[in-house]
């Protein structure tokens, strides 16, 4: 399997290809840099999509058009349409005395010229149907040092023309980074696109550690997978029911996949249940690790700021308690390799040792009857926090200079929302306990994909944020620290964009993806994200996506400003997508791509797998397994 061939040892003039017309434009229709039209042989079907060629002598040199037909139009000239259908009334199956003369033209939008030149084609010249080989040259697919295939070209009604590819210099930080995906809902069309791509990226990345496992500079990726819809991810590692070879490989095939397969060998990861040490049930055919987090992990991993940023963002009262208990809280210390290490304080520090020595055991008492040394004792479990910041909201803080710069109002606020949290938490935070089970991904090569499950956290948006966050975080550390891998490319899949970095919203945790997208594809952290609506997400998320996917999305979404780059024809048709179409938009493309992609060889959903369900697993009535805590 070559992922990596290109198409510089064709020669376009000794390939066989149709001619469908000549350049010429209508009356009142001007050819431009951009686009320019062409009217078509009476005997040749011409179709939205399909990709074209022409060739021109202008000046005394040659130049070669390539373009993409963006609409077709028929123009009938009748002599007396109206008397015909007076004479016959109405009468169908008559014959009218005259007859049709007609034209078929179309317009075609430019893809790429040889030589490079801003001009239009001269009228008359001859117009062919590309082959693959010249569909796959018209994106720039010879000029391409480090292309991944995403899908077939097409080229018009049910044809394909080429593989489609895109150059990875764009995606994994070279030239730009990152990946966005637009569509609807109930499709399948972002999560299975983004799964498509990951399982190209592993595909090329072991093919270069077989033929050079020795080269610095070979790919490798470490797939992590957020799974927020159903548990429709926990199955990628079984056959999908519905893939049949006759029907679905040669697709694959012609990206250069003989025998494609489930995923290999993935980790999954799932809430903690409450009050015990395993994952909630799920769909997964193997171990599914729990994953939570206690008090002192929190502090360990600097997160405490993350539980309360959704509510919070411009409250800069509130942030600024939350840090100073988070500097409260914490034992930080600078190694000698510079690294930064962090623990929670022990329960009695020194202050409280102090004051029992002196025999103020009990210390000032307010009017509630808390005492005010009870202030100095940290707190080593979640609801020792919340009960000790229920205690400070009741005293009188002033008279304790650590605190006294904080309002009461602000202590309540607090409380409220760390009770609100926790109550919510379920088994993700562990109330009582000294420690849980962090979410740790480490690597140093490629590695199959670890599948975090976001769903089974029911009930919590701000919960959910937060393991996305802590996730960020943990390779935003570990990529800008000293022992940072070269090379090593984080791949963080998440769907359903619009909940973890919202338009317009300031908290932290959207802040950290948007440092992600615009400061981390260097370091090797590269965001593929996805949603139904692209002007609802933060514009600084999208803008720095330099691959754009468009699956079929609304007529209304198109119409928002944020997609006003790309044509009106390609919107239109972006409303109209089939399920595996996708729109693949590169800076390097003059207009998107239209590609078809593979039906996929591994279950999407646990009713596509191929062999029983587990016996543990209850699935309700839409074939989905129930949650149980």
């Amino acid at each position: 399997m070559d992922l990596t061939a290109t198409v510089n040892d064709h020669d376009i003039e000794e390939q066989e290809t149709p001619l469908i017309g000549r350049v010429a434009s209508p009356s009142g229709k001007e050819a431009t840099a951009d686009q320019f039209y062409f009217w078509v042989d009476r005997e040749q079907m011409v179709e939205n999509t399909q990709i074209i060629r022409t060739e021109s002598q202008i000046g005394g040199n040659s130049y070669t058009f390539y373009a993409v037909v963006e609409q077709v139009y028929r123009i009938s000239r009748q002599r007396d349409m109206g008397e015909a259908v007076d004479v016959n009334d109405g009468d169908a199956n008559s014959e009218p005395p005259f007859n049709s003369d007609g034209i078929t033209y179309a317009l075609a939008r430019i893809l790429r010229t040889e030589p490079e030149v801003y001009a239009p084609p001269l009228d008359r010249s001859r117009v062919y149907l590309c082959n693959d080989v010249e569909a796959e040259r018209s994106y720039g697919a010879d000029e391409n040092s480090n292309p991944l295939s995403v899908g077939q070209i097409k080229n018009g009604g049910a044809a394909t023309a080429g593989a489609g590819r895109i150059d990875l210099d764009y995606l994994l930080g070279a030239n730009g980074g990152h990946m966005n995906i637009n569509g609807v809902a109930g499709r399948g069309t972002k999560s299975s696109f983004l799964l498509f791509t990951l399982y190209m990226l592993l595909q090329k990345a072991e093919l270069q550690r077989q033929t050079s496992p020795s080269d610095p500079n070979r790919l490798r990726v470490v797939p992590i997978i957020l799974n927020v819809k159903g548990f429709d991810l926990f199955t990628i590692d079984q056959p999908n029911k519905n893939f049949d070879p006759d029907e679905h490989l040669a697709a694959w095939n012609a990206l250069g996949v003989t025998a494609p397969q489930p995923f290999q060998n993935v980790r999954y990861l799932a809430p903690q249940m409450p009050g015990g040490a395993i994952a909630i049930s799920t769909p997964a055919y193997g171990t599914v690790n729990p994953y939570s987090w206690s008090l002192s992990d929190i502090i360990e991993q600097n997160l405490l700021l993350y539980l309360f940023s959704e509510e919070d963002a411009d409250d800069i009262n509130f942030s600024a308690l939350v840090l100073d208990i988070d500097a409260w809280l914490t034992d930080e210390h600078v190694l000698a390799d510079g690294t930064t290490t962090r623990h929670l304080k022990p329960a009695i520090n020194a202050s409280t040792t102090n004051t029992q020595e002196n025999g103020d055991d009990e210390g000032e008492s307010d009017e509630a009857g808390t005492n005010s040394s009870d202030y100095h004792r940290i707190p080593q479990t979640f609801t020792e926090l919340l009960d000790w910041v229920r205690r400070m909201s009741r005293m009188k803080t002033s008279a304790i200079p650590e605190w006294s710069s904080h309002y009461p109002g602000t202590w309540r606020k607090l409380s409220r929302r760390l009770g609100k949290i926790l109550a919510e938490s379920r088994g993700v935070l562990r109330r009582t306990e000294l420690h849980g089970h962090p979410i740790h991904i480490e690597a140093t090569d490629t590695t199959n994909p670890v599948v975090i499950d976001l769903n089974g956290i029911t009930g919590s948006s701000s919960l959910q944020r937060f393991v996305v966050a802590t996730i960020l975080r943990q390779i935003v550390d570990e990529r800008t620290g000293p022992n940072a891998i070269n090379g090593l490319v984080y791949l963080v899949a998440l769907d359903e964009l619009n909940r973890f970095a919202p338009r317009g919203s300031k908290d932290s945790i959207t802040q950290l993806i948007e440092q992600v997208a615009a400061e981390m594809r260097s370091q090797g952290i590269i965001l593929l994200g996805a949603q139904q609506q692209a002007s609802k997400i933060s514009e600084r998320v999208f803008e720095n996506s330099a691959i754009k996917v468009v699956g079929r999305s609304g007529s209304l979404e198109m119409g928002q400003t944020i997609w006003k780059f790309m044509s009106e024809a390609s919107r239109k048709r972006a409303a109209n997508l089939q399920a595996d179409e996708k729109l693949i938009i590169q800076d390097t493309f003059r207009e998107p791509m239209l590609v078809a992609v593979p039906f996929p060889a591994w279950a999407m959903r646990p009713a596509e797998v191929s062999i029983p369900t587990p016996e543990d697993v209850t699935l309700d009535s839409n074939g989905e397994p129930e949650i149980i805590l």
